[in-house]
């Protein structure tokens, strides 16, 4: 990839490939699109207490690359790191089912990239359910498919990402030199969360704190310090307290007794999205977390996204030098591109 001055890491897609291996019944026992009305629509099988819509619009502009690459240069992105949605990590599945639903969704995601390898970067999904696959496909995606690293959910069908099982994903990813992108998926009871749409509004940061907080906590950055994680939604609501995390260090001996140091001296090892919705909260996560670990994000393509994200960055009226950081360079050098 030559080099860019504008790289999204929060782009989502479905590869045309894998769209047509659900179209042929491939994954039958899995996923299947029926279509109504003009629409086509992804069934999923899914056990029933996975938090999961049964069936989800399956957009043209998810798969179709024509819309894809106009809609890059319609938000002024010159590449974006493709990935894909919470409903496409197949979590739930059996082990064996999910390796071949995420190897063939890596695939698919492989041959976009190399379509188009000056405005697509890859992120692999893996079959997290099974850690040992999971990072036996990281590898492979990586090494053989040339993708840049991976987006995992906030949470193992409710397991959370602290879980020592967990633990050979993240070595394989500090060894291999890939970030990973955290994005959220609710679990559990969404009773309280089922109006306003406020399961998206306040479970998805919610989420991504929770994550965020016991990835620091639990001990994982303290035992793979190369690790490099990617926060979606501008980090939730994990930047905005963690002052409390560091106030729960000094007063709470079941915090401080796990961690040599405090919780916000791992923030290191954690980037985040622009997505904040607001510029007062971008310019905070900018002095919280640092110019150097901030990065654009759009949540193509859906409503709740930024449709100028862009924009959103130089409407601050940055330093040149800090700008560039934020639209291409901190992404492009945790990818390994441009």
């Amino acid at each position: 990839m030559s080099a860019v001055n504008a790289i999204d890491v929060h782009f989502h897609i479905i590869p045309p490939r894998f769209v047509e291996a659900v179209r042929r019944g491939t994954f039958a026992e899995a996923v299947h699109i029926e279509r109504a009305g003009g629409v086509d629509r992804m069934i999923y099988h899914a056990p029933p207490d996975v938090v999961l819509e049964p069936g989800t619009t399956l957009r043209t502009d998810l798969y179709d690359e024509r819309q894809i690459l106009e809609a890059l240069t319609r938000r002024g992105l010159d590449a974006a790191a493709l990935g894909p949605s919470p409903e496409e990590f197949y979590y739930w599945a059996a082990p064996g089912l999910g390796g071949r639903l995420a190897a063939a969704y890596n695939d698919g995601m492989a041959e976009m990239v190399r379509s188009h390898p000056d405005r697509f970067v890859g992120l692999a999904t893996l079959p997290m359910q099974d850690p040992e696959r999971a990072a036996r496909e990281l590898e492979r995606a990586v090494t053989a498919l040339g993708l840049r690293g991976a987006e995992i959910c906030t949470h193992i069908n409710g397991r959370d990402l602290d879980h020592p099982s967990l633990h050979p994903v993240y070595a394989a990813a500090a060894r291999l030199g890939v970030p990973l992108f955290l994005h959220p998926q609710n679990w559990g009871d969404m009773r309280r969360l089922r109006d306003f749409h406020l399961w998206n509004l306040v479970g998805f940061p919610t989420e991504t704190a929770l994550a965020a907080s016991r990835l620091i906590l639990g001990g994982v950055f303290e035992a793979f310090p190369g690790l490099r994680v990617i926060l979606a939604h501008g980090g939730g609501y994990l930047p905005y307290q963690v002052g409390r995390l560091d106030r729960g260090y000094d007063a709470r001996r079941e915090v401080h007794d796990r961690l040599p140091r405090r919780p916000s001296e791992y923030l290191g090892n954690l980037y985040c999205d622009s997505l904040t919705h607001s510029p007062l909260s971008l310019r905070f996560l900018l002095d919280r977390m640092g110019e150097d670990h901030v990065v654009v994000g759009s949540d193509y393509p859906f409503d709740m996204g930024d449709q100028a994200p862009v924009e959103t960055v130089r409407a601050l009226h940055l330093a040149s030098g800090v700008e560039a950081k934020i639209l291409s360079g901190n992404l492009a050098a945790l990818l390994g591109v441009g």
